[in-house]
């Protein structure tokens, strides 16, 4: 009998990677999205090889924990991937420019609350396995540690909500509530902390939202800074990042797992960049010193056993990708 699992943000860059890769392996798959009727996000997933015999789209509202009951029955575990940060409030208010009651309110709180809403629905499918995508920011605390491992870097969210950093806040908030809920009721925690993810996307809007950094030079001939930043960024192939998720659940793994190659300073993944578009496109050196990027201890990511592909291979991949315009 081939087992069933549920995608949660079916339409979101990780959770269609989820599903690509759960198809992949030859599970029954049930993603959840806002509208499963909106035919410009489902036709792209339903073209997904298997996706015909093997996958199910459902309606579902983090808001109402009930509209998930449909797409839970049957499934052995839950893959929740349908919180992108929020950057605004309601009104169009940068979080960064809210106090601290209206960033609590309208950039913590509904994430916490949704993550929340689901898994009651999960507990009351009787699902036992939660694998829930977090972030990096949520792994910045207060004093800053020489090497990051997922035990010892912890954000501090009234910290961050001090610095005004609702948008991090969130993550932390949300992770240290489907803890506390999944320890409560004896269910299985897998958290996977990502940060700038490039593959080959399976939605073409997912070119805009998170291509930018390799699509706008490649696509539109302009460089995402007018000078390369000092500082670093920590980056994955999308495509290895699901493989994380599919083997921490195969695996009967749980805890907190770092989802990204490595951190690499901007200046090398600018130089790597530049083998594959003009020189003119290029933003200006920076002037000074670079920053030191950020160090981890993959012990924990490597025993997934996810052999992840490292920044030169990834941004050779999806340059030529994108070159080939693969939606037209």
């Amino acid at each position: 009998m081939t087992t069933t699992v549920t995608v949660a943000g079916a339409s979101g860059l990780v959770g269609s990677n989820i599903i690509r890769e759960a198809l992949e392996r030859g599970y029954k798959v049930n993603g959840t999205m806002r509208d499963a009727q909106d035919t410009e996000k489902t036709k792209w997933l339903m073209a997904l090889p298997g996706a015909a015999e093997r996958l199910k789209l459902f309606s579902a509202d983090a808001r109402d924990s009930n509209s998930f009951g449909p797409a839970l029955e049957g499934a052995d575990a839950i893959f929740i991937a349908c919180f992108p940060p929020i950057y605004f409030a309601s009104d169009g208010t940068p979080a960064r420019e809210l106090d601290r009651e209206r960033g609590y309110q309208e950039i913590v709180a509904p994430v916490r609350d949704g993550c929340l809403n689901v898994l009651e629905a999960t507990k009351r499918a009787g699902v036992k396995h939660v694998m829930l995508c977090s972030s990096t920011s949520s792994t910045n605390p207060p004093e800053g540690v020489a090497v990051k491992t997922e035990t010892n870097a912890i954000s501090d969210a009234e910290f961050q909500m001090a610095e005004k950093k609702f948008t991090s806040a969130e993550k932390i908030v949300m992770e240290t509530a489907a803890r506390d809920f999944c320890v409560r009721h004896n269910m299985r925690l897998a958290i996977f902390l990502p940060t700038m993810m490039l593959g080959q996307v399976i939605l073409p809007q997912h070119i805009r939202e998170h291509q930018g950094f390799l699509a706008r030079p490649i696509l539109e001939g302009k460089a995402n800074h007018e000078r390369v930043p000092k500082g670093s960024m920590s980056l994955a192939h999308v495509g290895d990042v699901a493989k994380l998720f599919l083997n921490a659940y195969e695996t009967g793994a749980a805890g907190r797992f770092f989802a990204v190659y490595d951190s690499l300073p901007w200046r090398e993944l600018y130089s790597e960049l530049a083998k594959h578009i003009p020189a003119s496109v290029l933003p200006a050196p920076f002037e000074g010193d670079p920053e030191e990027p950020t160090r981890f201890d993959f012990t924990r990511r490597d025993s997934l056993g996810v052999e992840m592909r490292d920044s030169e291979t990834t941004i050779a991949e999806v340059s030529e990708w994108l070159k080939s315009r693969p939606f037209g």
